[in-house]
């Protein structure tokens, strides 16, 4: 009897296997029908079936067991293929999970080799299959090793594994490590639908986000949500390096629930539990930067700048059942005959302000000699292979790109058109040329060749005429089309609003509200029509290199949306009128707010928001350096150039002699362009340019902000008229603060946070660009969230004293009364008698 009672119970095991919240043994299953699942020892998660969100279909899935609402899944093996309420999850007798739905097996771990012994559904989220005992225990097997589109704390993201979003009818999109020749990083890539795949094979993905660069690393690479909240990749022998993605700066509360998932837009979130998911951040900040977004649309932003909307091009369709976007109705597909004969069926439609994502691959050529928008059309037009065609700027110059395919996608972008061919399926008529003169036609024994040398001396000289008509003409419209390049792309909702001059002249008084002069032109104030106040800046000298900084600032500007970044309202090109309206900076640019005034009107900031501003405007050149498609080198950091809102909130102006620079670029060739003073040592050593131009503008710019005075200044003494100078030799002296602001009476600032500023303004203007640091480091150094460690003497603080102060104080002195000296700082040739010295030093 005692026996038959044993026999039960163990028959009733594996129905009881649910309730256990520890070891789970060989043999035990969970039944959907039964709503059965195993818990995490603390109860923080479930490993059963849930619902798939479609009628009657469920998941085998893992998901947080205690929050209310709808299950938040963090891993499933069968995302994509949903079982009934028939369907069983077993963990059998060779130490295999299983799902099974019917007689159909949907997903086994294939671990029957590895010895099982038990299962644990873990604290940590991930489910665990172990091969020995719990006092010896090694992992077989664990659902971290195979990530779905979640990340949990402490879940380690290899190089080998990857995130990815469910599939849609658009496609999918995954995370992952994105490997280099020398370096390595995080990558967001689009992955075109299944009908791609084959017909296009290797540029049917696209990757269009990656995290900060690692280069040279050793040992281990593993991404990961850490505890705390930040994110970032560990790397080294031991994982000793951290590179974060994001670095959550408050007190990290590891009992708050956090999880990172990349969703079906494709854009990859950091969750927080607070009564409700909230976002904590997220990897691209504009819908429209996402590849795929709109499937092969082409993707613009509503009115609210929140909201992606989806426009089809010609030759595609709506997608449908709720999904916005579009699907070719036919695969792109290269013409046929390539005879080099004209098909009149085929045509060229216009998308004017129109980009497009494309590969490498899908890319036939690139042409940079053509001037026109129609004829980057008609090199498609005239190209058998090429479907579509791409007109816009690189640097500052026009570009043509044919393509021979259409994927990823397009987004509105004022400085280019897209150009789509149609009728590829129509039939094809072939155009003739003109008939051909034989070598048997007439002969001069005719009549009238008597009358053919005077009627072809006559036609000569037509031709002669119209030729030079003819270029008159092309010259004046290329003249025009240089003017005009962008006003009349401008049409899309969400741009740079084009007005008229008469507008501007109207709301500016007829430009009587001068609020100040820079080196293109004027700035004056004005209201529009609806009572906004504006700044609008006239450019007054239209050399073609001044043609070239509209261009550039409109376009640049126009497409970057940045808290501590001025906005372009809009712009003005009519005729010889050159004008950009910008948002009004009430409280006008820095420099009136640190340096000495002369006028008697003195105006003075605490410490605290001058330190506030200093983290501000490196955030805001960290955005275009490092955030943006293109990386964007501004080229003229200096206090001018800063404004200042009513809320004293810093936004970065005049990007005039900006440039622009692909990320497949590390640096560019340019001439010098800036202001003296700011210019790093490569501007005037005809060294390639980087974006660490603009750290050694912004380190200048910041030694004059927590200083309170120009870094040049001649009515000082020999000791403090050159600020770098001073200001290390009391850091190093271990009296920073002598080096403050001495007009800072109240709000002195504090020790720790001034010889922070300092170190770190002190590493962005060393010699070599490769020892200062990128725009980011800058800003988490000034946050403290990295130790800096002691800079090394910058050179020109090095020359400086080699020269010996007294006597350069001297010359400098005598030469400012007969040569006034505006510039900030000294950017000096190298003398023979200073001593250069290379240093292995860096600031992290």
């Amino acid at each position: 009897m005692a026996s038959r009672g044993l026999a039960i119970i163990f028959l009733m095991l594996p129905q009881l296997a649910h309730c256990l919240t520890g070891s789970i043994p060989l043999n035990s299953e969970l039944s959907a029908r039964e709503d059965q699942s195993w818990i995490s020892e603390n109860g923080t998660f479930a490993f059963g079936f849930t619902s798939a969100g479609r009628g009657d279909q469920l998941l085998l899935a893992i998901w947080y067991a205690k929050l209310p609402g709808d299950p938040t899944i963090v891993w499933s093996p069968n995302r994509d293929l949903p079982v009934g309420r028939e369907a069983v999850a077993k963990l059998d007798q060779l130490g295999n999970l299983v799902l099974v739905d019917g007689n159909t097996t949907v997903w086994i771990s294939n671990t029957s080799s590895l010895g099982v012994e038990y299962g644990v559904m873990s604290d940590s989220g991930s489910f665990i299959l172990y091969n020995r005992s719990s006092s010896n225990r090694q992992v077989a097997w664990q659902s971290f090793w195979h990530p779905s589109d979640t990340l949990l704390p402490g879940q380690p993201l290899f190089v080998s594994l990857e995130l990815t979003s469910p599939k849609s009818s658009l496609g999918l999109y995954s995370l992952k490590m994105l490997q280099q020749r020398t370096s390595l990083s995080l990558a967001l890539t689009y992955i075109s639908p299944e009908p791609y795949f084959s017909s296009l094979g290797s540029h049917a993905n696209y990757s269009y986000w990656s995290s900060p660069e690692i280069s040279n690393a050793t040992g281990d690479v593993i991404a990961q949500l850490f505890e705390s909240g930040s994110f970032g990749i560990r790397y080294g022998t031991s994982s000793t390096g951290t590179m974060y993605v994001h670095k959550n700066d408050s007190a990290g509360n590891q009992s708050i629930l956090r999880r990172i998932a990349i969703g079906m837009d494709g854009n990859l979130r950091l969750y927080r539990w607070d009564n409700q998911w909230v976002v904590e951040w997220s990897a691209v900040p504009n819908p429209c930067l996402v590849a795929g977004i709109c499937g092969s649309g082409v993707c613009s932003m509503d009115n609210s700048k929140s909201n992606a909307i989806c426009t089809c091009l010609p030759g595609t369709s709506p997608v449908g059942s709720g999904i916005k976007g579009c699907l070719s109705s036919s695969i792109p597909s290269p013409q046929g005959n390539c005879s080099g004969t004209r098909n009149r069926s085929i045509r060229m439609e216009t998308m004017p302000q129109t980009n497009y994502y494309f590969s490498g691959a899908s890319t036939i050529s690139n042409y940079s000699s053509v001037s026109r928008g129609s004829e980057c059309a008609e090199l498609c037009l005239a190209d058998c292979n090429c479907v579509a065609s791409v007109y816009g700027l690189l640097e500052a110059e026009t570009c043509c790109w044919t393509l021979r395919s259409m994927v990823f996608g397009g987004l509105q972008d004022p400085s280019s058109t897209l150009y789509v061919k149609l009728g590829m399926n129509s039939s094809r008529t072939q155009e003739q040329g003109p008939p051909g003169e034989g070598s048997n036609g007439p002969t001069s024994d005719s009549p009238r060749s008597g009358v053919l040398l005077p009627l072809l001396l006559c036609v000569s000289v037509l031709v002669v005429l119209l030729c030079l008509l003819l270029c008159y003409i092309i010259r004046r419209r290329r003249m025009q089309q240089r003017q005009g390049m962008i006003s009349g792309s401008l049409s899309l909702p969400g741009c740079p609003v084009h007005f008229s001059f008469h507008d501007l002249q109207t709301a500016t008084c007829n430009f009587s509200r001068l609020l100040g002069t820079g080196g293109s032109g004027s700035v004056y104030k004005g209201t529009l029509r609806d009572g906004t106040l504006v700044a609008v800046k006239k450019l007054d000298k239209m050399l073609p290199h001044g043609e070239r900084e509209f261009i550039t600032e409109v376009t640049t500007i126009g497409s970057m949306h940045h808290m501590n970044l001025v906005s372009l309202c809009g712009f003005c090109s009519e005729r010889s009128h050159r004008l950009l309206v910008y948002e009004y900076m009430s409280n006008g640019s820095l420099d009136k707010w640190i340096f000495p005034s002369n006028n008697g009107q003195e105006r003075l900031l605490d410490w605290q928001t001058r330190f506030s501003i200093a983290i501000a405007i490196a955030q805001g050149i960290a955005y275009f350096h490092e955030q943006c498609r293109n990386r964007i080198i501004h080229c003229d950091i200096k206090p001018e150039n800063i404004l200042l809102d009513e809320k004293f909130c810093p936004k970065v102006s005049d990007f005039g002699l900006a440039k622009l620079m692909s990320r497949e670029h590390s640096h560019v060739i340019t001439m010098v362009r800036g202001t003296r003073g700011y210019l790093a040592p490569e501007w005037v050593s005809n060294r390639p340019i980087t974006v660490k131009a603009d750290v050694y503008s912004y380190g200048m710019l910041l030694l004059e902000i927590v200083g309170g005075r120009r870094n040049l200044d001649m009515s000082l003494d020999q000791e403090e008229f050159f600020y770098p100078g001073w200001a290390f030799k009391e850091m190093m002296n271990g009296t920073p603060l002598k080096a403050s602001d001495k007009r800072l009476n109240e709000g002195v600032p504090d020790e720790e946070e001034f010889l922070r500023a300092l170190q770190v303004a002190l590493w962005c203007i060393q010699e070599d660009a490769w020892m200062r640091p990128s725009m980011g480091e800058v800003v988490k150094m000034l946050e403290g969230s990295v130790e800096i460690n002691v800079p090394p003497m910058p050179q020109i603080v090095l020359e400086l004293v080699a020269e010996g102060l007294h006597s350069v104080y001297r010359a400098m002195k005598g030469d400012c009364f007969s040569r006034p000296t505006t510039s900030s700082a000294i950017t000096c040739q190298r003398s023979s008698k200073a001593t250069y010295s290379y240093s292995t030093m860096s600031p992290r």
